[in-house]
């Protein structure tokens, strides 16, 4: 035991201070990741991809917490050919591609909406059609209220509604605990150790895709624990009365089967809100992944 002891307090504590304080010093420059190209905005670059040309009444696509553009690859390609307009997906700050800085203000709400802002504006965008899924919609509310004359038009899919109506399980709290979280966050490069989280944002059953590993993995520690766009903008007020008072077309989108954002509690604080969700009852909370086609089919309509 007295072995043990000093085991702990002359070896195993030091060495996790000192993994903290490295991983609290981590950054990632932006890089080309999921066939996109970098984007030198002022603030963090993004890592963006582009289908068709221009992005005049361009459809915007922003990916939720822990994603990337990729997770949007069986659904750009379809909108572009169906609807005739460009499509921008966008990796979010500190995912993908895109830039990880040491500033953890850039991952929150207003980070994020002023870097998708930003890189809209690099590429001369208008009249945007904005896609939300999940943290992306939250992101895309803020973009919206803050940008009224670039943005027409918002449809968000399986975005948390209010305070509360999300469960992110126990295995991402402990990876931001002070010191032990550094270390337990080791364990996100292994598949086995997350596999179980990740399923919770699919339905039970369907296979998680490699890409959902891999843009796990391209996240630092500080982008794990900080980007709390979702959390920020419900503090205000619910995003469900914030997208209902906007004052432009918004469109709600909830796989049936969302254990992540549970179904029933969001789909009614929409409803509560005045806007009626759209179901699709055999998927869980990524629809883009799960039923990339009745996404497609919804948005073509919407956009018409």
């Amino acid at each position: 035991m007295r072995n043990l002891a000093k085991l702990l307090v002359f070896i195993v504590i030091p060495a996790m201070l000192v993994n903290a304080w490295v991983v609290s010093r981590d950054v990632r420059e932006a890089t080309t990741f999921g066939g996109g190209r970098v984007v030198s905005i002022t603030g963090p670059d993004v890592n963006v991809r582009e289908y068709g040309s221009g992005a005049q009444n361009a459809i915007v696509l922003l990916h939720g917490y822990a994603s990337s553009i990729e997770w949007w690859s069986d659904v750009a390609p379809k909108l572009a050919e169906q609807t005739g307009r460009p499509v921008v997906a966008i990796d979010l700050v500190g995912h993908g591609g895109s830039e990880s800085p040491l500033d953890s203000d850039a991952y929150g709400a207003q980070g994020q909406a002023l870097a998708v802002a930003r890189a809209l504006a690099m590429l001369k965008a208008s009249n945007v059609t904005l896609v939300g899924h999940s943290m992306g919609g939250h992101v895309a509310t803020l973009v919206g209220q803050r940008e009224p004359d670039l943005v027409e038009r918002i449809v968000v899919i399986d975005t948390f509604a209010a305070k509360g109506l999300v469960d992110r399980g126990k295995l991402q709290d402990a990876a931001c605990w002070p010191i032990v979280g550094q270390a337990l966050d080791r364990g996100r490069q292994v598949d086995a150790v997350t596999k179980s989280s990740l399923q919770a944002g699919f339905a039970a059953g369907f296979e998680i895709p490699t890409f959902a590993y891999r843009s796990l993995k391209q996240m630092i520690h500080r982008g794990v624990c900080e980007s709390n766009a979702g959390d920020e903008m419900n503090a205000k007020r619910p995003v469900a009365i914030q997208l209902a008072q906007m004052g432009k077309p918004v469109k709600v989108i909830w796989g049936g089967r969302d254990v992540l954002t549970p179904t029933a509690a969001n789909v009614a604080a929409y409803r509560n809100a005045g806007l009626t969700p759209e179901i699709i009852q055999n998927a869980g909370h990524s629809l883009q992944v799960e039923a990339p086609d009745d996404v497609v089919r919804i948005v073509v309509d919407f956009v018409k």
